[in-house]
């Protein structure tokens, strides 16, 4: 059975990546989900575009998120910058730039290698899986997404704001950052807070315009901070329950 699923997985990715799709992201996102569920440690799981493929975000009300995530409500959050861009996914191997692919699970290595704030070579041995966003830098300007897929495709004119470690799902969230910062990504500015009441203030700040004027954000992200708390939640197959996106 598990043969046949990953089968059916690699086939599906192979044909995405060719141009010719021939099931919906929902189809594919449901036999990953039964892999995950079948055979949590299957190598299919580690592959770009497959078990790695990058979630969105939920967007939805504040109180109904906090009521949703239970004793997390009481923790600590994160407070970051929701970047209108391009999602992006890195993976070293002992410090070396050696994979990157988009949230569709197109690679993108070539664009990666092209962009001055993603490292090209950093201190970490195994495995580092970084999540962030590409962004234009004449953000000012609206930048039509025919526009941005073109510098996309030749990493011109693009900038990087690493938000998560994703192979590092022990730390917490403000610890992820700060360990970014130290290894020479432009990491995500934070705030971090317990503070209900700070959460809205800081959404308020955004729609007045007073939140991160040098990057094109469309809101702000928070994010339980507490990694034991982020376990419990999980993802559904399409957003993490640990991160709320609020436009």
């Amino acid at each position: 059975m598990t043969a046949t699923l990953a089968s059916r997985i690699a086939s599906a990715d192979a044909a995405y990546r060719r141009g010719q799709a021939h099931m919906t992201d929902q189809e594919f996102d449901a036999l990953m989900v039964k892999l995950r569920a079948t055979q949590p440690d299957h190598p299919m799981l580690r592959m770009p575009g497959g078990g790695d493929k990058l979630l969105s975000l939920g967007n939805y009300d504040l109180d109904d998120w906090l009521a949703d995530i239970g004793p997390a409500a009481t923790g600590r959050f994160t407070i970051t910058p929701k970047v209108d861009g391009c999602a992006l996914a890195l993976r070293y191997f002992d410090g070396v730039l050696r994979e990157a692919w988009t949230r569709s699970g197109k690679y993108a290595l070539h664009v990666a290698v092209l962009v001055e704030s993603i490292p090209l070579i950093m201190s970490s041995k195994g495995v580092f899986e970084v999540r962030g966003e590409l962004y234009g830098f004449d953000h000012k300007q609206s930048t039509p997404a025919a526009a941005l897929r073109r510098r996309v495709a030749s990493g011109d004119g693009l900038g990087f704001i690493a938000f998560e470690v994703m192979s590092a799902p022990e730390l917490a969230h403000s610890e992820q950052l700060r360990q970014l910062d130290d290894l020479g990504f432009d990491a995500a500015t934070r705030v971090i807070t317990s503070d209900h009441d700070q959460l809205r203030d800081a959404h308020a700040r955004w729609k007045a315009g007073d939140a991160w004027p040098h990057l094109p954000t469309d809101g702000i992200v928070i994010n339980v901070d507490d990694p034991a708390q982020r376990q419990r939640l999980g993802s559904s197959s399409v957003a993490p329950r640990y991160a709320l996106a609020m436009k």
